[in-house]
Formats: structure tokens, C-alpha cells, sequence
């Protein structure tokens, strides 16, 4: 029996070796894909606060050093994946031996050990069976935990699991969190920005290509992620252009809308959680906003700019609003207008710090604007107008 034992023992020594490196442990000394951990954090840091033209808002460019740190990490990964399998499966490919050195053994020991063949070979496939159940256990729990991580905004953690992934989709993934989220907009959002994040330039854009349809699936392409949608995706226009006709056109042509019907919320709040995005997106829909003219909304949007969040917001709404009207000023009574918008820009003129000369200049730009008009009146004169009507 001892030669027997220790044959087995071995065997099953060595399977526990193997399959314990694929496993991800909390140690200083762990090691992913022959890489060690912390050297992987901090490449995953760089990846998190990359810089796009010197800033790091917005930074959905694609670095070619950091893509081929990824697609070095990734290779090596799946390397360390085939060799791990390659080993197993070479120990049960001696298994036969084994069990046959086991037989003959028994044949020595005739009656007394032929009942224990049966059994040591229904251990050993137990075995393997719970080994391989550990191994799938562990990789199911890194999809978890990457999933997680990215769906709770730690982007970071989530680079740093998904670059350990091995025969895993991206895209698939994507589209697995997306069937429980999608419905939110801010969760839809997080997985913008851990795409937005990758460095791998071909994966972010298959799971553009997925989110494309996906946005399509439950309306989010009319609603505010697919303004970030679109903004992030023109960062690779030479691999993949999208219609953003279909996705930013549809989401500035519903907040005109909005705004022209005096709704101003869900623009007002993507402006305060989005600020960047939101000065993307400006311009088209102030722009929109000039083409598609109407007195009656104009008249509901005179206190738009005040209902947004920061000065520079403000004081754009603003020169937006004066120039719609400069540019339809013959077809209404401008001063009726004209009074109401200097009153709003006295209010943003309150609220502009003297420290932030570029808005306090954006700002006195605006006012110019007034004395363009054909009543040729300046803006204090406007704003005295409003202060008199006030008073009687």
C-alpha cells in the first residue's frame, strides 16, 4: 500500500499546484500571469488617469503604449491559461499508468486490495471533478467581481480584473450588466466610462458596436448616455463611426423640446453631473435651438441659464438665448424679451466671482449684445426697463 499511497498523494500534490496558481489570492508576494500585482495596479493607475491633449477629462483617446502594455498583459495571461491547462491535462493523461500500476499491484495482492481498485478510481475522478468545479468556481467569481466593481464606479479594480480575464468577452460582459441595469442611466453611464478606460482600442470598439444596439433597445439612444455614447466614440471614427444623428442628434433634439416647453430638469441635471459632456453638447443644441425658432419657447426659456448650475453654463445659455433672438429679431417685439434677459443676466452677473475673469469676460461679451438690436439700447438700459416695469 505505501507505494500505491505515495503515487496518488503525488498526483494529487501536483493537480493542487497547478490548478492553485490560476486562483486570484490577497498577498503581497501574488503574482497575474507572471506579472507581479502591484506592477499590474499601477499600469492599471495609468490607465485610469490617462491624459488626452494634456487633460484627463474626457480621456477616451487611445494611447498606443498603454494598449500595447494591455495587449502584452492579455497575451501573457492566456499563455499562463494554456500552459496551466496543458499541465493538467498531461497528469490525467498518466493516470492510466497509474491506475494500471495500481491493478497490477492489486493482482500482487490478489483478494485483499482488488475490491480497492473500484474506489480509488471514483476518487480520482472525484477529485478532478472537484478541482476542475474550483478552477470555473474561481474564474466565475472574477467575472463577478469585475462586473461589480465596474457597475459600483470602482473602474480602477474592475481595469485590473478584466485584464486578468482570460476567454472572455468584453462585449458579452457589457451586455450581461446591461439586461439587469440598462434601464439606469447613470449605471449605463459607469459602463461608459469603464469602456472609455480600456486600453485596447479593437475591444472598446466591439463593445461600442453592442452598445450601439443596445442603446436601441430600451430608448437610452434618446436619453443622456447616449450623449456620452457618442462624444466617447469619436475618439476612434477610424475604426468605427456610428450615426450620431441616431444617438446625440436624438437626445439634442428631444431636450429642445423640453426646454422650448419650459422643462428644464433632466438638461439642468446632466449639466451637473456631466459638465464636460454637457459643454460638448452645447453647441448643437443652441444651434438647434436658432434653426427651430419659436417666440412662445423663447418666452419659456428666459430663465433657462439661471436654472444651471455653474456660471460659465449660465453666461453661454445666455449668449445662446440673445443671439436666437438677435437673428429672428424681426418677427416679434424684441424689448419685451430683451427686458426679461437682462434682468436674467444681472442675476448671473451676481454670481460670477471676481476671481474668474475669463466668465466675467464671456460675460461682458453677452452684454454687448444688447446694443445690437435696432433699438440700439445698451444693457443697462434694459436692465433699468425691467427694475421701472418691476416697480409700477
Amino acid at each position: 500500500m505505501t507505494p500505491l499511497i505515495a503515487t496518488l498523494a503525488a498526483c494529487a500534490l501536483t493537480l493542487s499546484i497547478v490548478h492553485s496558481r490560476g486562483l486570484p489570492e490577497s498577498s503581497d508576494k501574488l503574482e497575474a500571469c507572471g506579472q507581479h500585482y502591484g506592477a499590474l495596479l499601477k499600469a492599471s493607475t495609468t490607465w485610469n488617469e490617462k491624459e488626452c491633449n494634456g487633460s484627463t477629462k474626457l480621456a477616451a483617446c487611445v494611447v498606443s503604449e498603454h494598449e500595447q502594455a494591455y495587449r502584452e498583459l492579455k497575451q501573457r495571461c492566456q499563455e499562463a491559461h494554456d500552459e496551466r491547462t496543458a499541465k493538467v491535462n498531461a497528469i490525467y493523461e498518466k493516470l492510466p499508468a497509474y491506475l494500471s500500476e495500481v491493478s497490477a499491484r492489486v493482482n500482487v495482492l490478489q483478494v485483499s486490495l482488488q475490491h480497492d481498485l473500484p474506489n480509488l478510481q471514483e476518487m480520482v475522478g472525484e477529485q478532478r471533478h472537484l478541482i476542475e468545479q474550483a478552477w470555473q468556481y474561481g474564474a466565475q467569481l472574477q467575472h463577478e467581481l469585475m462586473l461589480t466593481s465596474m457597475e459600483s464606479d470602482r473602474v480602477q479594480r474592475a481595469l485590473v480584473l478584466h485584464s486578468m480575464l482570460v476567454n472572455a468577452s468584453l462585449a458579452e460582459m457589457v451586455k450581461e450588466s446591461y439586461q439587469t441595469h440598462g434601464a439606469d442611466g447613470r449605471m449605463v453611464a459607469r459602463m461608459l466610462k469603464f469602456v472609455r478606460l480600456v486600453p485596447g482600442a479593437d475591444e472598446r470598439v466591439a463593445v461600442y458596436k453592442q452598445l450601439a444596439e443596445l442603446l436601441k433597445s430600451n430608448g437610452q439612444d434618446g436619453r443622456f448616455p447616449a450623449v456620452i455614447f457618442s462624444t466617447d466614440v469619436r475618439h476612434l471614427e477610424d475604426r468605427y463611426k456610428p450615426d450620431h444623428a441616431q444617438y446625440e442628434g436624438k437626445v439634442v433634439e428631444r431636450w429642445l423640446a423640453e426646454l422650448q416647453a419650459g422643462t428644464f430638469h433632466e438638461v439642468v441635471e446632466f449639466a451637473r453631473d456631466y459638465p464636460e459632456y454637457f459643454a460638448r453638447v452645447e453647441e448643437p443644441l443652441y444651434e438647434a435651438l436658432k434653426q427651430q425658432w419659436s417666440a412662445e419657447g423663447l418666452d419659456r426659456m428666459v430663465s433657462f441659464p439661471n436654472a444651471l448650475p455653474v456660471g460659465v453654463q449660465r453666461v453661454r445659455a445666455l449668449r445662446a438665448l440673445l443671439e436666437t433672438l438677435l437673428q429672428h429679431q424681426g418677427e416679434q417685439n424684441n424689448d419685451v424679451y430683451l427686458i426679461r434677459l437682462a434682468h436674467e443676466t444681472g442675476r448671473v452677473e451676481a454670481t460670477v466671482g471676481q476671481a474668474d475673469a475669463a466668465v466675467r469676460q464671456a460675460l461682458d461679451d453677452v452684454k454687448k449684445l444688447f446694443e445690437q438690436f435696432k433699438y440700439q439700447r445698451g444693457f443697462p438700459d434694459y436692465e433699468a426697463l425691467y427694475k421701472l416695469f418691476k416697480g409700477l
